[in-house]
């Protein structure tokens, strides 16, 4: 399938009256089964095609693949060959290992504290996080964005890290971290910096920093969910201009999402949207899956018809049959799909489980 007919994407058509998404070429397919997965530019072409041979044979029809330029354009006749979609997996607003960011210090989201990411990496020391309303900012993610789209055999972008550093860390990863979020706290509430500050006084006539509790105010979280919401509506509207389709990784459902660290994804213009529904680290049992899935396609309802792919954690379900009951309960949630994380992290009962589910 060329690029272009891949922008019809299956059964968008009537959303497509409302959000002026591309209208569905007769007899084509949204591919159903993804996985992530990076391209190691140090494997041959006979170890790729190997690997590229397992995907086929469990069914694969699309990856999430990160790399650069001079990977995709590699590993597209390696996929092609196999009837594979490839979409590039970029991060978004973390932009660890970013030259042209870490030359402009004042692009880095600030913290309630006033620390900027460019020197405070908040959990980890890849989490350096630039802020979604610097115009700057946006010209930069949106010009790799085109770039990507620009690439011969990239049919889609597909964004990660499309958000705010969380601000609630997942449950079970707070004690890894030694600390307890009962609610949020300055060190990890972002984006405080100037540009922020004056945009939202110019919308809302507030000035945060004089607001005794800026947590508590309902304008100031809403206009860090819109911050994020333009920057991807700006991104797909340029990336359609090249003939490509956006999707994005995002938190389990939006309540959820908004709630740790303020992505409000129902509201992005996607084409596809894979919910990372990695049950193990919210301490959730293998049900739930279900559950934050039909909240996902519940708050998409009216805005798309069949982008939602329920993206599972090879940790999470360890067991052949744990892989092949996450993927019924994806369908019963009402996913059109499903999505792996990642290949690195496949193992002999997640390849039987595959090869098991039709």
């Amino acid at each position: 399938m060329e690029k272009r007919e891949f922008l019809k994407i299956a059964g968008l058509a009537t959303a497509g009256a409302v959000l002026g998404l591309p209208v569905l070429a007769k007899g084509k397919k949204l591919p159903t089964r993804w996985m992530w997965l990076h391209a190691h530019d140090d494997w041959t072409d006979t170890q790729w095609g190997e690997k590229l041979d397992v995907l086929k044979d469990c069914n694969i029809e699309g990856v999430l693949l990160g790399g650069n330029e001079a990977s995709y354009k590699r590993m597209y006749p390696l996929l092609k060959a196999r009837n594979i979609e490839m979409h590039a997996w970029m991060w978004t607003l973390n932009r660890n290992g970013d030259k042209i960011a870490k030359q402009n210090p004042d692009w880095y989201a600030v913290s309630g504290d006033g620390r900027s990411c460019y020197e405070y990496h908040p959990y980890v020391d890849y989490y350096q996080w630039v802020c979604p309303s610097k115009e700057e900012v946006q010209e930069h993610i949106i010009k790799q964005a085109v770039s990507l789209a620009k690439i011969e055999g990239v049919q889609g972008v597909h964004l990660d890290y499309v958000r705010y550093s969380d601000v609630i860390l997942a449950s079970s990863l707070q004690p890894l971290y030694g600390i307890v979020q009962d609610k949020e706290y300055p060190e990890w509430d972002f984006c405080y910096c100037e540009t922020c500050r004056q945009k939202f006084k110019e919308e809302s006539g507030i000035d945060i920093k004089e607001l005794k509790d800026p947590t508590a105010s309902e304008e100031w979280r809403q206009y860090r969910y819109d911050s994020v919401t333009r920057l991807v509506n700006k991104i797909y509207d340029a990336v359609h201009k090249e003939g490509s389709v956006l999707s994005a990784a995002v938190f389990p459902y939006p309540d959820l999402a908004r709630k740790i660290c303020r992505q409000s994804w129902d509201d992005y213009k996607l084409d596809i949207v894979f919910p990372m529904i990695y049950n193990n680290f919210y301490e959730e049992p293998i049900d739930w899956i279900k559950f934050a899935t039909e909240q996902g396609v519940s708050d998409v309802k009216g805005k798309f018809k069949e982008p939602l792919i329920t993206g599972l954690y090879t940790p999470a379900l360890p067991k052949q049959e744990d892989m092949e009951e996450a993927i019924k309960l994806a369908k019963k949630g009402g996913a059109k799909g499903f999505a792996i994380f990642d290949l690195a992290g496949m193992q002999e009962p997640h390849w039987k489980a595959l090869k098991n589910v039709k």
